[in-house]
């Protein structure tokens, strides 16, 4: 970074002051506070005045009427989305760029929350890089204006995932009461959530710690909170015929078999192609080896629905060596006739 700022412009040394502080113990939480608020508020601006002559999409303006009447579900999707919908104008102008204001918020928070949990992982200058490879993916931004059950489970799963950690590191029966409750979230978001839960699952099971974990009260204060916090969604579920899953089928359900194969195809191709860009900038930035890693992370941290980073880590010392050792579980995601695929790595990582 030095090398940059003294044979660039000046602004090349405010990006390396902005790195120091985000790479201090003591100022990178709030410096990277200030500055996702700081992304926020530009992008909410963005979408104010490029949408300004558009009406909003059809999947917000849905919303905004069903949030009128509040209900444990609805015809296409869980509730959550419309329940945050309502709250929000409950103390914001129904206005348009309130709207957009809410979904940046939404991503802010996603971010926010990819940045605690990257700190499980990352030494400090990646986890700036992997937070920096975040905001160009256009889920964090050009995507995320559109308010939906999509979008709404960015900052859900990884919530989801930073409190599913903290339970099974701790085993303490608060944490794993917040994980039910993250978990309960994320499927009260929308019902793609299951995959996130049974990708923590298999996380679980996979960790050597896994006898530790499932000896004590955690798993199943974790397991019960869920359910109890989903119970009245599954009983409007049963009232109403389980209304969402008809919708899926009839949506998606008359696909032929290569129908089917073709658009999941292309959704994993969109998947590669929206991390491309920010990929080959920092590929030709940092070099191969950095741009490795922050490949590595930047898929491990994106929950748009697309990629979710599930992993159970531990550090260990490695004899007369000091190197903590990671244990990391990726998952991905499929689409048309669901996916999820479990690939688990180890690397070593200097202290």
């Amino acid at each position: 970074m030095s090398v940059i700022a003294q044979s660039g412009p000046r602004g090349f040394a405010l990006i390396e002051r902005l790195f120091a502080a985000l790479t201090d113990p003591a100022r990178r939480e709030r410096t990277a506070a200030a500055l996702v608020l700081g992304y926020v508020a530009v992008w909410t601006l963005y979408g104010a005045l490029a949408k300004a002559s558009q009406d909003i999409h059809i999947d917000m303006s849905e919303q905004f009427v069903l949030a009128r009447e509040l209900a444990w579900g609805y015809g296409k999707h869980p509730p959550l989305a419309m329940a945050i919908v309502r709250a929000w104008f409950a103390v914001f102008p129904a206005a348009d760029w309130s709207y957009y204001l809410l979904a940046m918020a939404n991503a802010g928070l996603a971010l926010w929350l990819a940045w605690r949990l990257s700190e499980r992982f990352l030494n400090a200058d990646k986890r700036v890089l992997g937070l920096a490879l975040l905001t160009l993916v256009p889920f964090f931004n050009f995507h995320a204006l559109k308010f939906n059950s999509n979008t709404v489970l960015m900052p859900l799963w990884a919530a989801a995932t930073l409190l599913f950690l903290r339970s099974f590191e701790t085993r303490r029966a608060f944490d794993a009461a917040l994980a039910g409750l993250a978990a309960a979230a994320a499927m009260y978001g929308k019902y793609w959530s299951i995959f996130l839960l049974a990708a923590l699952a298999v996380a679980a099971l996979a960790d050597p710690r896994r006898r530790d974990y499932f000896r004590s009260p955690a798993p199943w204060v974790t397991i019960a909170v869920g359910a109890v916090a989903l119970a009245p969604h599954v009983a409007w579920l049963l009232a109403n015929d389980f209304a969402p899953f008809s919708y899926a089928v009839a949506v998606h359900g008359a696909q032929s078999f290569a129908a089917t194969l073709r658009n999941t195809l292309g959704y994993l191709a969109g998947s590669a192609a929206y991390v491309a860009a920010p990929l080959l900038i920092v590929t030709r930035a940092q070099g191969y080896r950095m741009a490795a890693d922050c490949a590595y992370s930047a898929a491990s941290l994106c929950g748009a629905g697309i990629l979710a980073a599930l992993a159970a880590a531990r550090r260990t010392r490695a004899r007369g060596r000091g190197r903590p050792r990671l244990a990391m579980v990726d998952v991905g995601l499929g689409a048309a006739a669901g996916r999820a695929a479990l690939v688990a790595a180890r690397r070593n990582q200097p202290a």
